[in-house]
C-alpha cells in the first residue's frame, strides 16, 4: 500500500453486524457518533450526509470504512461512492491496519484491531479490550503495542435467541440488565445467566491475559451493550462507546503521517 495523502477531514464509518456507526474527524477531534440499524438504509444514508456536512470547511476529505459485514459494506460503500466525490477507502485493503498483529491477518476482523489500537493509544501500555456487540470480543495488546489476539463469545442477544431457538419452552427474551442472580422467573433466569455469565467469562479471560502479560492489563470496553455489562463488572477501567471509530481514524492518520 502506498502512503496516503494527509487530509484535514475524515468521515469514519464502522459497519457492524447490527448497526452502522459514523463520525466526522478533524485534526485533534472526533465528532459525535451517529448510529443507525444496518437494515435501515434511509436512516444511515441521512446520517452519512449529515456527518459529511460537518466536514464542509475541510480543504481535503476522505471516507474511511471498517467493516465485518460484507453484504452491508457493499451497500454502504456504493452509497458513499455515489454521494461523495472524494476517496472511499477500506481499512485492511486500502488503509493498513493501525498496529502490528501477531494473528492470522486473513481471519482477524479490522474492527478488533482498530479498537485495540485506539485503546493502546489511550492507555499507552499493555491493555485488554472488550467489545459487547452482536458478538463479544475480548482482545489483548502487548506492552510493545502489538495485537496479540483474543477470544470471541456469543453476544447477549445471540445467546438469548439461541436458548429460545434450541429449546422447547424457553421464551424469547430481549437483552436487558438482570434484577438478581437468582432469577425468579424463566426470563429473569435467562438474563442472569447470560449477563452474569458474560461478566464471569470476561474476568476469566482478562485474568489469563494477565498471566501471559505478567501484570493485570487495564480493561477498556466498547460496543452497543457496554453500558449493560459495566455495572456488573467492577474491574472495567473505561467505557469508550466510539472506540472503533477512533481506531478507524487512527488507521488513516498513521498511514498518512497525520499526528
Amino acid at each position: 500500500m502506498t502512503k496516503l495523502p494527509p487530509v484535514d477531514g475524515l468521515l469514519v464509518i464502522d459497519v457492524g453486524n447490527t448497526r452502522v456507526a459514523m463520525a466526522a474527524w478533524t485534526p485533534g477531534a472526533l465528532g459525535p457518533a451517529r448510529r443507525a440499524a444496518v437494515e435501515n438504509e434511509a436512516e444511515w444514508t441521512e446520517q452519512l450526509h449529515a456527518a459529511w456536512d460537518e466536514l464542509r470547511a475541510a480543504r481535503s476529505r476522505a471516507v474511511v470504512i471498517g467493516s465485518v459485514n460484507t453484504p452491508a459494506l457493499a451497500r454502504i460503500r456504493s452509497a458513499a461512492d455515489e454521494a461523495f466525490a472524494d476517496d472511499v477507502l477500506l481499512v485492511g485493503d486500502d488503509v493498513p491496519l493501525p498496529m502490528p498483529i501477531d494473528t492470522d491477518p486473513e481471519t482477524v476482523g479490522p474492527d478488533r484491531v482498530c479498537c485495540a489500537a485506539a485503546a493502546f493509544e489511550q492507555v499507552q501500555g499493555a491493555c485488554a479490550i472488550a467489545s459487547f456487540g452482536t458478538a463479544i470480543t475480548v482482545d489483548c495488546v502487548s506492552a510493545e503495542g502489538r495485537f496479540m489476539g483474543g477470544a470471541i463469545l456469543p453476544g447477549f442477544q445471540m445467546s438469548l435467541d439461541a436458548l429460545h431457538d434450541h429449546t422447547d419452552r424457553l421464551p424469547a427474551v430481549q437483552a436487558a440488565a438482570p434484577n438478581s442472580a437468582c432469577g425468579r422467573s424463566t426470563p429473569e433466569a435467562m438474563l442472569a445467566g447470560v449477563v452474569y455469565g458474560a461478566a464471569g467469562a470476561l474476568r476469566e479471560i482478562v485474568e489469563r491475559f494477565a498471566t501471559e502479560l505478567r501484570s493485570w492489563p487495564p480493561l477498556v470496553v466498547t460496543g452497543g451493550n457496554a453500558a449493560l455489562i459495566h455495572p456488573h463488572a467492577n474491574f472495567i477501567d473505561a467505557v469508550v462507546p466510539d472506540l472503533c471509530l477512533r481506531g478507524i481514524a487512527l488507521a488513516y492518520r498513521r498511514a498518512a503521517g497525520i499526528p
